[in-house]
């Protein structure tokens, strides 16, 4: 009997071994995979609020558009000297013009100015709200991404760890190991069992919050493929005025401040007159006569600014301009920030990936290794095993989320650059 539990011993360690790293190794079934420039694009057919921002280019298309009609004719007919007992035919006056409103003062080129600036700052803020989906879609996709990564190992491990259970209870129940090390087992499995249920909670809402920023109206299972250790080249930081150039939100800020401008020079040109030629017909019947005359009928018409000039509008479009400016100030400061803030962040967690995080998996494995070979040679017990498989266990998790937060770092360098995707 002692040889044959000396030898199911000897096995265990290296069933142990197996088992327990075994369970490190993410284990997906067969379902739907997405990558990161496939959720992008999903997200850019699917999100409503982007074909809103389209639709409002339409709209000041369509408000540029109408700018450039010419206004439309007045007609007017009318007749003088009606009164009782007269002959309609023979005793009555007849008028009909048309007045044609001139647009010759600067108005309609104005007009068209403003409306045209009104096209520029729509589009800009299509491709604001186009950027804000692209990043806000990289974000939730890495936190989907790492969650659904420790989700794997800690479901995996769960299960592998199963079997070690299950062989100390045999143990104790031949008698060959105390209690106390049968509950030290169960008590490490049903904490991996906690853990392992937390993260499947977790990958769940990150991936939901993942198909929410998608637009997608239903929410399947996805195994999210891009690889969470893709570092690339480093990124180079550009010059803070390309930054400023590329940058969505300077260009809206100046979009907005040009219309403000626009809107300005119009206030101003409306307060000049505004004129119209009258061009029509008369007839006029004589006096003690039947007979009538036929005359044509030509004037101007114009108004006279004396009491209305327009004051008010004119200055709320000089203080809208002022107020542009320094939003616009503001809006620069901002991206700078941004981007400064940004460039540093990535270089510390690049650095955290080569000089922290990689050794650390390295540490991490080593001491599992050197626990191992001690354990086979009986220079140690199962407790210190355990404890050097949660070490290790413990800097795969520190990796996934560190290489989460990298990945994070050059979405928002990204958008701190201005890429749009």
């Amino acid at each position: 009997m002692k040889t044959i539990l000396g030898l199911s011993r000897h096995r265990f360690r290296v069933l142990i071994w197996f088992l327990i790293f075994a369970g490190l190794l993410p284990q997906c079934g067969a379902q739907s995979t997405l990558n990161l420039e496939e959720a992008i694009n999903r997200a850019l057919e699917s999100r409503a609020i982007l074909r809103a921002e389209a639709e409002r280019v339409s709209i000041a298309q369509g408000f540029e558009k109408q700018s450039r009609r010419i206004a439309n004719p007045t007609f007017q007919f009318e007749n003088q000297n009606l009164r009782p007992g007269q002959n309609y035919s023979v005793d009555v006056d007849t008028y009909a013009y048309l007045t044609q409103p001139l647009d010759i003062l600067g108005k309609r080129k104005q007009r068209i100015a403003v409306a045209s600036q009104g096209v520029v700052s729509s589009q800009a803020g299509y491709d604001l709200v186009r950027r804000q989906i692209v990043e806000a879609v990289k974000h939730a996709y890495w936190d989907a991404r790492g969650a659904q990564e420790l989700r794997e190992v800690l479901k995996a491990t769960v299960g592998n760890f199963q079997g070690i259970v299950d062989y100390h209870s045999a143990q104790f129940n031949v008698g060959a190991i105390p209690e106390q090390d049968l509950l030290r087992i169960r008590l490490e499995s049903e904490r991996l069992q906690i853990d392992a249920s937390l993260a499947a909670i977790d990958a769940t809402r990150t991936r939901v919050e993942l198909q929410k920023q998608m637009g997608q109206t239903e929410f399947p299972e996805l195994i999210l493929s891009e690889p969470l250790d893709s570092n690339g080249s480093a990124i180079t930081p550009l010059d803070i005025q390309r930054v400023l150039e590329r940058r969505v939100e300077v260009r809206v800020a100046k979009a907005a401040l040009e219309d403000a401008q626009a809107k300005a020079k119009f206030e101003d040109v409306s307060a000049r007159p505004d004129l119209s030629i009258v061009y029509g017909y008369k007839r006029t019947e004589l006096v003690d006569t039947n007979t009538g005359t036929n005359t044509a009928l030509a004037g101007v018409q114009i108004t006279l600014p004396i009491t209305d000039r327009n004051q008010g509008n004119r200055a709320a479009a000089v203080a809208e301009v002022h107020r542009q400016e320094q939003l616009l100030i503001q809006a620069e400061s901002e991206v700078r920030a941004d981007y400064f803030g940004a460039v540093q962040e990535y270089d510390l967690r690049r650095r955290g990936v080569i000089e922290l995080l990689q050794p650390l998996r390295e540490h991490g494995a080593n001491i599992s290794e050197i626990a191992q070979q001690a354990y086979q040679q009986g220079g140690t017990d199962l407790l210190r095993l355990l404890d050097a498989q949660r070490a290790r266990l413990d800097a795969e998790v520190a990796w996934v989320k560190g290489m989460v937060q990298y990945q994070q770092s050059v979405v928002s360098l990204q958008a701190a650059e201005g890429v749009s995707q």
